[in-house]
């Protein structure tokens, strides 16, 4: 395992240890029951040949460990998804349940859609995956400690 993937172990062990806090009172505080709020990762059948050659380093060890995060529940709703569809500003790798989508460019650094679509603008918001992460653990946990939406969308 690479430093990087011991990093990204460590992020993910963070989301599903806060999602899970969530969840345990999740419906006693919002009175409907959660939806499946998860880190799922990676499995042997995940570990397929990269699809997309031009994915940044940082990306393809991130899916070494990681297949995907969903969090439904969390602020706006928070996805990271495996690296889908190559688009003029890059890779396809989140979302929000606002419509805000999250690509990696061919450099490492993340941005994020300007409107809910995939064919409009867009702007940086991260230098790399790294600071990109750590932004969203920063989201989750201040929502599951503080019931504050730290708005991904708002990037």
């Amino acid at each position: 395992m690479t430093d990087w993937e011991a990093w990204v172990r460590q992020w993910a062990g963070d989301i599903d240890a806060a999602a899970s806090s969530l969840m345990a009172t999740f419906e006693a505080s919002y009175g409907y029951p959660p939806g499946a709020n998860l880190v799922r990762w990676a499995a042997d059948d995940d570990l397929e040949p990269e699809a997309h050659p031009e994915a940044p380093t940082p990306l393809t060890g991130f899916s070494r460990v990681v297949a995907e995060v969903r969090l439904p529940d969390v602020a706006n709703g928070i996805f990271i998804h495996r690296a889908a569809g190559a688009y003029p500003h890059g890779l396809l790798i989140g979302s929000t349940g606002g419509g805000t989508q999250f690509v990696i460019d061919g450099t490492g650094r993340v941005q994020r859609s300007i409107g809910a679509s995939l064919e409009g603008d867009f702007k940086p918001v991260a230098d790399s995956l790294e600071q990109f992460l750590t932004e969203v653990r920063f989201a989750v946990t201040e929502f599951v400690s503080h019931n504050r939406i730290v708005g991904l969308d708002n990037w």
